[in-house]
């Protein structure tokens, strides 16, 4: 019989404030409070999350895609995390980049996926929607712009000028004009080559470009008018630029001079505000800096320009002189420091609140890079002028969202025995979680510094932790406090004679919880007893008694201690060293037993099986080596990671165990088989710690990502084959759309002398991406294609043999699957395109070989045919782009076949087609204007105008004849 295990499934992800996307301000939701400051959008990695600012609670958190470890999920590659987001205030819709490229639009009212898009070969690196929200247009590291089309759910065109990641875009109009669902005239881009290009977007064409910087560009802003823009450099240089619209191409962008900002370091993000009449504009840094300046009024810059050429005046310049140096400070006397914020970490996004209630009120919310977030608001005087000038305003931090996550990588983590808590410590932090909920229960602050290993005791009441500096603690949760602190519990003796502490790598407990062990950097294993000691309550007589740590013994050895492991059955003990090997002693005697070689570097994780059979050890060598306790001898070497292997855990009562390495992968294996039963692939990054119950049940796993996962047991049983056939499906997928993408002809243009064209390659490009959806939907249209045509040909075949002889006609048997469906094989093919995603409908029929688009042109004959045309209008928008689609795509094809019946088919498809679009349009604006009037009968009814009496008077005698005659009784 085939033995089958155990699939572990993620079930929970948490410990993520903040990731690497920016972060987003919205209005307070109905159920939120009236005092509330708002909510707050950020990533959580391959998650969305929006937190509550004031009580820092997590009001939704979205997530689409298959569960890690599910049956269908993908084995090798983590789930692509979020990088971008932006809102649309109006149809409450946000739009979300992926770091793969991909683009998913969210109702946030439902926590749905709306539409999802595939187009960019890299990570998105910022996204736009227009004026009315109908489109979208999207920048990435491949330095290609696609504008989208968020109601036909397809991308419009690809803009290709820019020659590295795309840093800022923005929409911009010529002449405002009444109707929205107009696209706007142009698109502002700057990138990392420095260059600023404006795009006309309705003949899809750049025409204007300019060098921004010499290095990168990181960063554009645009004020509210719409008439100022700013772009920032690869260290302190700020530029400013006018834009006028209605000037002719090649001079509607002018630079008007640069400054330089405080930071050294890049501007990431720059953005506008308006408060009392007053422009605003700050300049987010990458260090802990927001640096605001104001822009000055045209009367104040009139004010300075006339005190300016006074003062010159006085000094003898001529007027020459003085224009000049006029023009040279024309930025200096627009631009004026406003305030700087300052953060306790670096910045990664910063957003202004645009809060309706709190118009003249300045807030920032800001996440920084220690996974936290932070609400500032900085105070506005009466007189903005006169403070900014003096410097007087300072921000002040109002509330941070911190609890739910630590500031720092966590290093060690460890279960309580009845699987309900889990501890985890970091640099300077030690919290409890309540697995279940994953609400935090205590947070320490941890004084001593950088924990490295920690330990829950019998009870699941108090934790022992180990630090860097060589201390040990042990806290009480029951009481939130510290019970005994034994500075330098491992130290050693300098070259100059003093003491300093060592690290303490490893702890653990002995079976019966008596006993702890430590193990350090000063070459010692040190047993620890726990003693219950009276302690004087200071100030007063009474008496306290307190759990303490007390030393027993020491073990010195010759090497540093990385790892220490006791068997469960209490009579060995295992100590990694760092000279590659591990040794196995007796616990009562503490005498050598085993000596176990073989690793080229050293261990980093040690554990034994629950009956003390077998010990498995993990090194920084990327190998795992599984050992018998009885001889000592090498039951199996496996080359487990592709990166070092930094833990290992037995499962329960079983030779099953799992490890974890720096490549991100934890992988679950046969310790008996020696084959790996499933791999779990999650985390973006290095995989620190890992922590299993001891009933096997849940998995708890952390990374340098900041996330906890937690992993559940569930029914679903794995079976080595079909893993194996799993991974070599994904392999040659992975291979497939590699090769597809290699294959793609690369659009360059060459001059005369053979050299690539720069400015007639910023060309436009169709919007296609092949995934395995698009080809998995083009396999499944094709097998629809032979099916319904098959069907269709046997039943005119059959008509065929009517015409001629009645009696012999034989009616075929439709195919099986149309009989279960009660279809027709025209009715079953349109079912099967109406499946297909409105976003992958191109890309899918791109799939298709000539033949097979024969066979969509024959069926778009019959769908359009007198007899099927009436019941198929719903779906012509969608006949009409299939139609499109394969004249465009097989042009050359069709043309070169010069055959006539394929002309014959196309004209009466034409024809078909015209006629009935025609009375389509006929109806639809009759409709259109039937609901024009009954919208405004219901106005006459429903709506009451108000009018002033004293402006109606004052109206009608402006409109009143200028000379009155009066009769004369």
């Amino acid at each position: 019989m085939v033995k089958s295990y155990d699939r572990y499934d993620q079930e929970k992800v948490f410990g993520v404030i903040s990731s690497q996307s920016n972060i987003l301000w919205l209005e307070p939701s109905i159920t939120q409070s009236s005092t509330s400051l708002g909510r707050a959008i950020t990533s959580g990695l391959e998650e969305i999350i929006i937190w509550d600012i004031k009580t820092g609670e997590i009001l939704q958190k979205f997530s689409d895609g298959l569960t890690p470890g599910s049956t269908n999920a993908s084995s090798s590659i983590a789930p692509s995390p979020v990088v971008y987001l932006t809102y649309h205030s109006e149809s409450n819709i946000l739009a979300s980049g992926y770091n793969d490229g991909s683009i998913k639009l969210w109702d946030l009212t439902s926590g749905e996926v709306l539409i999802s898009f595939t187009g960019h070969k890299s990570a998105i690196s910022i996204l736009k929607f227009d004026k009315s929200g109908t489109r979208l247009v999207s920048g990435s590291q491949d330095s290609s712009i696609i504008i989208w089309d968020l109601v036909g759910e397809e991308g419009l065109f690809k803009l290709k000028g820019h020659k590295s990641q795309i840093t800022g875009l923005f929409f911009l109009s010529g002449i405002e004009n009444g109707n929205i669902d107009e696209m706007d005239d142009y698109l502002l881009s700057c990138s990392k080559d420095g260059l600023i290009k404006l795009w006309e977007l309705k003949s899809q064409q750049c025409i204007e470009t300019h060098l921004a910087h010499s290095n990168e560009c990181w960063s554009m802003g645009i004020n509210s008018v719409k008439d100022l823009i700013i772009t920032s450099g690869n260290k302190d240089q700020v530029k400013l630029w006018t834009i006028d619209l209605n000037l002719d191409d090649g001079q509607k962008i002018k630079e008007v001079g640069s400054f330089e900002k405080q930071s050294k370091s890049k501007c990431n993000e720059i953005t506008f505000k308006s408060i009392k009449t007053q422009e605003l504009f700050s300049l987010q840094n990458s260090d802990r800096t927001i640096e605001i300046f104001r822009l000055r009024s045209d009367d104040e810059i009139k004010k300075g320009i006339a005190k300016r050429s006074k003062r010159l005046k006085e000094k003898g310049y001529e007027d020459d002189e003085i224009l000049q140096s006029i023009e040279e400070s024309q930025v200096s006397m627009m631009v004026t420091p406003f305030t700087t914020l300052r953060t306790t970490s670096k910045i990664k996004s910063a957003t202004f609140i645009n809060n309706s209630k709190k118009k003249n009120k300045l807030d920032i919310l800001i996440s920084l890079t220690n996974n936290s977030i932070e609400y500032h608001n900085i105070p506005i005087p009466e007189n903005l002028k006169k403070a900014s000038a003096t410097g007087e305003i300072y921000s002040v931090k109002q509330n941070t969202i911190d609890l739910l996550g630590h500031r720092t990588d966590i290093r060690t983590m460890d279960i309580s025995n009845d699987g309900k808590l889990l501890a985890t410590a970091s640099n300077g932090e030690l919290k409890v979680w309540n697995i279940k909920t994953t609400n935090v229960l205590r947070t320490f602050t941890l004084e001593s510094g950088y924990a490295l290993c920690c330990k829950f005791l019998p009870g699941g009441t108090m934790i022992v932790v180990g630090f860097k500096n060589g201390d040990l603690e042990l806290y009480d949760l029951t009481t939130s406090s510290l019970l005994d602190n034994i500075e330098q519990a491992h130290k050693f003796i300098t070259s100059t004679g003093e003491e300093e502490g060592a690290a303490i790598w490893s702890l653990d407990l002995t079976p019966d919880g008596k006993t702890l062990i430590t193990g350090g950097n000063d070459k010692s294993v040190k047993f620890w007893n726990f003693n219950i000691e009276s302690e004087i309550i200071p100030g007063t007589k009474e008496t306290i008694s307190k759990l303490k740590l007390v030393h027993s013994q020491t073990l010195e050895v010759g090497e540093d201690i990385l790892c220490v492991k006791v068997s469960p059955d209490s009579r060995l003990l295992s100590l990694s060293l760092l000279n590659n090997n591990v040794q196995v002693i007796f616990m009562d005697s503490l005498k050598l037993f085993l000596t176990l070689y073989g690793h080229k570097l050293p261990v980093l994780s040690i554990d034994i099986s629950q009956d003390s059979k077998l010990i498995i050890t993990s090194s920084a060598d990327k190998n795992i080596k599984i050992w018998g306790l009885d001889f000592g001898d090498c039951h199996k070497s496996i080359f487990g990671h592709q990166d070092s292997v930094m833990n290992v855990k037995f499962i329960g009562d079983s030779h099953n165990f799992f490890s974890s390495g720096k490549d991100g992968l934890i992988k679950y294996w046969d310790g008996d088989k020696f084959e790996c039963i499933q791999k779990l692939a999650a985390h973006q990054s290095e995989v620190w710690s890992l922590a299993v119950s001891q009933d096997g049940e849940i998995m708890v796993s952390t990374s340098h990502d900041h996330s906890i996962r937690l992993w559940s047991i569930t029914d679903d049983q794995v079976f080595l084959e079909e893993e194996r056939e799993k991974e070599m499906d994904e392999l040659y997928e992975n291979n497939l759309l590699d090769s597809l993408e290699d294959d793609e002809p690369t659009k360059t243009n060459t001059n005369e002398d053979g050299e690539i064209d720069e400015e007639e390659s910023n060309g436009v490009e169709k919007v296609s991406k092949q995934t395995m959806e698009t080809l998995k939907a083009g396999e499944r249209l094709m097998e629809a294609l032979d099916i319904g045509i098959e069907d269709i040909d046997s039943r005119q075949e059959y008509m065929e043999q009517l015409r001629i002889n009645k009696a012999q006609a034989i009616k075929p048997s439709p195919p099986a699957i149309l009989m279960a469906l009660g279809l027709t094989g025209e009715e079953y093919i349109l079912r099967e395109v109406l499946k297909i995603k409105s976003s992958q409908l191109d890309d899918a029929l791109l799939v298709l070989p000539f033949s097979y688009s024969l066979k969509l042109l024959k069926l778009i004959e019959i769908w359009t045919n007198k007899d099927n045309i009436t019941k198929n209008v719903v779906n012509m928008s969608l006949i009409c782009r299939l139609l499109y689609f394969i004249i465009r795509s097989n042009a050359r094809e069709l043309i070169g076949q010069k055959d006539p019946h394929l002309r014959n088919q196309l004209i009466k498809v034409k024809q078909q087609l015209r006629g009935e679009l025609t009375k389509t349009c006929k109806q639809l604006g009759v409709n259109t204007q039937g609901l024009k009037f009954i919208k405004q009968q219901w106005k006459l009814a429903h709506e009451t105008e108000y009018i002033d009496e004293q402006e109606q008077r004052e109206y009608e005698d402006k409109k009143a004849a200028k000379r009155t005659y009066a009769t004369v009784a």
